[in-house]
């Protein structure tokens, strides 16, 4: 028996799963629940999910800040607002729990 919802993709971090993901960060950009600093890194942080995240080296020099610091930006970006209706509180929080746990943050 499986708790998989309809929505979500049956491989963890496949194709699927980040096809997925990036629509929903687009569409969390498109109703101005993140911001455009936010997405850029959200978007980033979706794309690497399936290699474990990206390396130290990247990120500082792509963002000139560490892995952790890079997670904590991701995660902050991805919090709830007091304007975000539930959807939209669900969503961002299944992107939180997903690349928390892709990225092994601890």
């Amino acid at each position: 028996m499986t708790t998989q919802t309809v929505d979500e993709p049956e491989e963890a971090f496949g194709t699927e799963w980040l096809r997925l993901a990036l629509r929903r960060c687009d569409l969390l950009a498109q109703m101005h629940s993140v911001s455009s600093d936010a997405r850029w890194m959200i978007s980033f942080a979706i794309q690497w999910a399936p290699f474990g995240g990206a390396s130290a080296a990247e990120l500082l020099e792509r963002f000139g800040v560490s892995r952790r610091r890079f997670m904590e930006l991701v995660l902050e970006g991805l919090a709830p607002k007091s304007t975000d209706v539930q959807k939209i509180r669900a969503m961002k929080s299944h992107l939180r729990t997903s690349l928390a746990q892709a990225w092994d943050v601890r």
